[in-house]
């Protein structure tokens, strides 16, 4: 393989980071708006483990919450965030199939919906070559503007991915010689593209949607963690 793509929750994660992340910020958003905010992010929770997710109200509410804290502060959670909810779920097994594929001389991408603050470090620990997330705005001061700047979920992964290859100059039939590690039913429309262009998907630690249809397909299953270990 030359290029090995790795979705982060669930995949290379037992933990969800983008749910970690959220409950740090809204520990110490406003009191008066907190309990609200928690309701609807869990609503958006459940949407996405039902698929069906609208990624557009989704994205709005993660940049205007991140937007709500000034940048020095956020930087100060991210170390927290990153020592007490993530770090200790950074596990040998799933950092050496990242390796694995380093030494073989692969490109490795982690390809997540999660947006760029949160996600980078963890992109730093598993040493990413690239990292294909969704991008907050940022303004001339270098703080966030509480936009959108880039989605990365669902079928706009395969754009990602696509923009990502094209500016390498690589030709159309690379595809071959790609591997996308992914858990989601959110993740088949990539699985899919790789898989229908003849690279490989590999269902890792999958739900059930995607642990049926990786059967009935014949994709590899990966179980990397245990059910004790995933959170």
């Amino acid at each position: 393989m030359k290029y090995a793509f790795f979705d982060l929750d669930g995949t290379l994660i037992p933990v969800d980071s983008s749910i970690r992340w959220a409950e740090t910020l809204l520990d110490h958003a406003a009191e008066d708006s907190r309990e609200a905010l928690r309701k609807e992010r869990l609503q958006f929770d459940v949407d996405y483990h039902n698929g069906c997710l609208d990624i557009h109200k989704f994205d709005d509410f993660e940049m205007q919450l991140l937007a709500s804290f000034p940048r020095s502060e956020l930087d100060r959670l991210r170390v927290e965030y990153m020592r007490d909810l993530i770090e200790p779920h950074i596990l040998p097994k799933a950092v050496e199939l990242v390796e694995a594929y380093r030494r073989s001389g692969a490109k490795v991408v982690m390809v997540t919906a999660s947006y760029r603050y949160p996600v980078e470090p963890i992109a730093e620990l598993f040493n990413m070559d690239h990292l294909l997330c969704a991008e907050p705005e940022v303004g001339p001061d270098g703080e966030f503007t509480g936009r959108c700047a880039k989605e990365n979920f669902a079928a706009s992964k395969i754009t990602g991915v696509r923009d990502y290859l094209l500016e390498r100059g690589e030709p159309t039939d690379i595809i071959k010689q790609c591997v996308f590690y992914s858990d989601s039913k959110n993740d088949l429309p990539l699985l899919e593209f790789i898989a229908d262009n003849g690279g490989k998907a590999v269902a890792t630690n999958p739900d059930d949607l995607l642990r049926q249809t990786a059967e009935a397909r014949g994709w590899e299953i990966l179980d990397l963690f245990s059910k004790d270990e995933m959170q």
